[in-house]
């Protein structure tokens, strides 16, 4: 059976839970569509304002599907695989594009996929038993879900060939060293509780403009100076438009 994407709300913040533990919470197409389709529902779900990404049981996830992936490539059909693959690039697009921010919370494996699915992220949190893996050219194959343009990004070109093509495990500690986590905790729980506890943080500021600072910041990876001050400022004139903008300032005004 393949994992699902379960789904809760805690208020304002929609936790969303990859559940197949007896797979260790293995990524395949379905589950990858699925996600995609939840997250979109979220963002259309206007008393939805946040997102948290976890994994059921110990585990966020150990990547994708072998078995999927394996079937895919021995059909020998290009098309077949490349379909399959763009299920796992919707995906990360998918998060990483949202217009609500999304909080991972892990613990145990993110390995391969599941890393790079977390990267996609806003904010990750993760357990002291945490363990990352570039696992991909162990299996003989190459980063999907975006790793190749994410991973530099956050930790440089050098750090992140040593990360890929050496496909060393690391552990919660190096990963806040190099910058891939923004916090560490103890256990499983306290990095589900912590990273629902954030997502209520995120999902207290404007809608409006937490979208527009997702977008400018996801903007400034490919662009210039220039072309980020001025999509800046067609967000700032959009942004001050709205009421809720109005209000904020009318309130620091009187303070």
């Amino acid at each position: 059976m393949s994992t699902e994407i379960l789904v809760r709300d805690d208020g304002p913040v929609r936790v969303l839970t990859m559940s197949g533990p007896s797979r260790i919470n293995s990524i395949g197409a379905s589950t990858a569509e699925q996600l995609c389709d939840e997250v979109v529902a979220a963002e259309r779900d206007d008393r939805v304002h946040a997102m948290v990404l976890t994994g059921e049981g110990e585990h966020f996830s150990s990547g994708g599907d072998a078995e999927g992936v394996l079937e895919a490539g021995l059909s020998r059909d290009d098309d077949a695989m490349i379909r399959f693959m763009r299920s796992y690039q919707r995906a990360a697009l998918t998060i990483w594009n949202s217009p609500l921010p999304v909080v991972a919370s892990v613990a145990g494996i993110a390995y391969g996929g599941a890393f790079n699915l977390a990267l996609s992220c806003d904010l990750i949190v993760c357990s002291e038993n945490a363990r990352f893996c570039q696992v991909f050219l162990r299996r003989g194959v190459v980063p999907d879900f975006g790793g190749a343009y994410l991973l530099p990004r956050l930790v440089g070109m050098q750090k992140a060939k040593e990360l890929m093509l050496l496909a060393d495990e690391i552990d919660a500690g190096t990963a806040e060293r190099l910058g891939l986590v923004n916090f560490v905790v103890p256990s499983a729980e306290e990095s589900l509780s912590t990273a629902t506890g954030l997502a209520h943080r995120l999902a207290a500021q404007s809608r409006m403009a937490m979208s527009m600072t997702k977008r400018l910041l996801n903007a400034s990876t490919g662009g210039t100076l220039q072309s980020s001050l001025e999509l800046e400022a067609l967000s700032q004139a959009s942004v001050l438009g709205s009421q809720s903008a109005q209000k904020s300032f009318e309130g620091f005004r009187e303070r």
